[in-house]
């Protein structure tokens, strides 16, 4: 399974909400090759995230663009054991990765999330076919102790749940004060998602609903 597939939300705000995520499979294709040959491949990944447009990049085994300083930092931190991860907010952007990492042919794993139909229609478009679906049932038990749905979404867009409940809160309350605007919010909100699959701009749209 993938910490970036239990995302929540309307149609239309999950339209712009896109996780592509690269890994080597442990003791099988990051074996008969230099270690820093692998790191060179996940760092290129991250490297055509950002020439496609993504908003966001990370890497779990060190952090993301707001906890280690910038997009360079995240680069330069690749290891070869790394998971590393760009995030889209446009279909076409998406679609424009999956062409530019057919091309490059990078030989290693490659997960994406985001809506079925949608990202069915990007594997068509760029000659791709889906190896495997993964599908998230939601959330079973007394949802009634749930916090409410908008929360959740934000929430949700982290699946080793380290945006809490509590700070999204805590960050709307402060966006109603004056004292922080929507996109610092969503910013604020994505320091604690160490691995970079953090929305930041979706963030900031359901903050604005949550708040006005």
């Amino acid at each position: 399974m993938s910490h970036t597939l239990h995302r929540r939300g309307a149609e239309e705000s999950l339209q712009k909400d896109i996780v592509f995520l690269m890994l080597p499979a442990h003791r099988l294709n990051d074996q008969d090759v230099p270690q820093t040959e692998t790191g060179r491949k996940l760092r290129r990944f991250m490297e055509i995230g950002l020439e496609q447009g993504c908003i966001s990049i990370g890497n779990a085994s060190t952090g993301n663009v707001h906890t280690l300083g910038g997009i360079q930092q995240v680069l330069d931190s690749t290891t070869e054991g790394a998971t590393v991860h760009c995030v889209f907010d446009d279909a076409e952007k998406a679609l424009h990765m999956m062409q530019a990492l057919k091309e490059a042919d990078l030989g290693l794993s490659v997960v994406v999330s985001g809506l079925f139909d949608m990202i069915g229609e990007c594997c068509r478009k760029s000659g791709l076919s889906m190896h495997t679906v993964e599908y998230s049932l939601g959330i079973w038990g007394n949802t009634s102790v749930l916090p409410e749905e908008p929360v959740l979404e934000i929430n949700t867009m982290y699946g080793h749940g380290m945006v809490s409940v509590g700070r999204i809160q805590s960050v709307a309350e402060k966006i109603r004060q004056g004292r922080m605007s929507c996109e610092e919010g969503g910013r604020e909100l994505g320091k604690t998602c160490t691995c970079g699959i953090f929305n930041w701009k979706r963030a900031a749209e359901i903050l604005r609903r949550m708040t006005q």
